[in-house]
């Protein structure tokens, strides 16, 4: 049987490419967008079905993002309660039957969480696609003045600039910049193991089980490294060992972290 690790880097590779490549096509329809409007010439009309288009786009993704938290979350949070059941059973122990209500209502909040995270990042697009409309509106204002080659200099600008960096998704806290392609799959992958952990860690906590094993995998970031095959506890309550919440104010399930854990079991440990 697969481990915790090697589950949950399958499962969000495939949901996280699933809505990187939805995001990237929307990023590649309002890229269209904008140059053929910057094409067209410094005619308000053609600005302003640009932003009618970019709308009708980001509507699609508005709606396209919330189908992909409501299904591939639960989906995700699911797996890693199984995963749970699975080495429960591996043991002879008596697995739970079904899954309470308290799992649906925590895969709702993981989903609509995650939604809201996608939401913000749809706005700061139609942001920037708006600074990208006045701009080019000042611009042509200023060419009645300066004349046209100020205008076709400015469009050629902003052309230049989105064909190197992209719609920009995200500014992180370093104010770098992040593609909508990229960013939409570091947050999948964010949030498929928030949801694959979270569905482990009830179920343990269900089965009435507190110690954790940390999954282990090639490559390891300086963080993660010294967290690698440790025994955990969830809740603190077992004296001797680190907690759950130590780890992760140590940076272990950081973004894009592909470490998992499972019900530390010593007799699927050979302890």
């Amino acid at each position: 049987m697969p481990g915790p690790n090697e589950r949950l880097v399958r499962l969000s590779d495939d949901e996280a490419e699933r809505l990187a490549k939805f995001y990237a096509e929307a990023e590649s329809q309002i890229l269209d967008e904008i140059n053929r409007a910057l094409l067209k010439g410094n005619q308000t009309k053609y600005l302003q079905a640009m932003l009618t288009n970019v709308q009708a786009i980001l509507k699609d993704l508005r709606d396209g993002s919330r189908t992909w938290c409501e299904t591939a979350i639960p989906r995700i949070y699911t797996e890693g309660a199984s995963f749970i059941d699975e080495q429960v059973e591996q043991v002879g122990g008596k697995v739970i039957a079904g899954f309470a209500a308290i799992h649906q209502q925590a895969a709702q909040i993981l989903a609509e969480s995650s939604h809201n995270r996608f939401e913000e990042v749809i706005q700061l697009i139609g942001r920037r696609v708006n600074d990208i409309y006045r701009t080019v509106q000042l611009e042509a204002a200023m060419g009645t003045v300066t004349g046209f080659k100020t205008w076709q200099q400015a469009a050629q600008r902003i052309r230049e600039n989105l064909a190197e960096h992209g719609i920009t998704g995200f500014v992180d806290k370093a104010k770098r910049e992040w593609s909508m392609r990229t960013y939409a799959e570091m947050a999948a992958r964010t949030v498929a193991m928030e949801a694959h952990l979270e569905g482990t860690k009830n179920r343990l906590l269900e089965h009435g089980s507190d110690l954790i094993k940390i999954s282990s995998h090639s490559k390891p970031c300086s963080y993660c490294r010294p967290w690698e095959g440790k025994i955990l506890s969830l809740t603190g309550k077992t004296p001797g060992y680190p907690t759950l919440e130590e780890a992760k104010a140590a940076k272990l399930f950081h973004p894009r972290c592909k470490h998992a854990y499972g019900a530390y079991i010593p007799e699927l440990a050979g302890d």
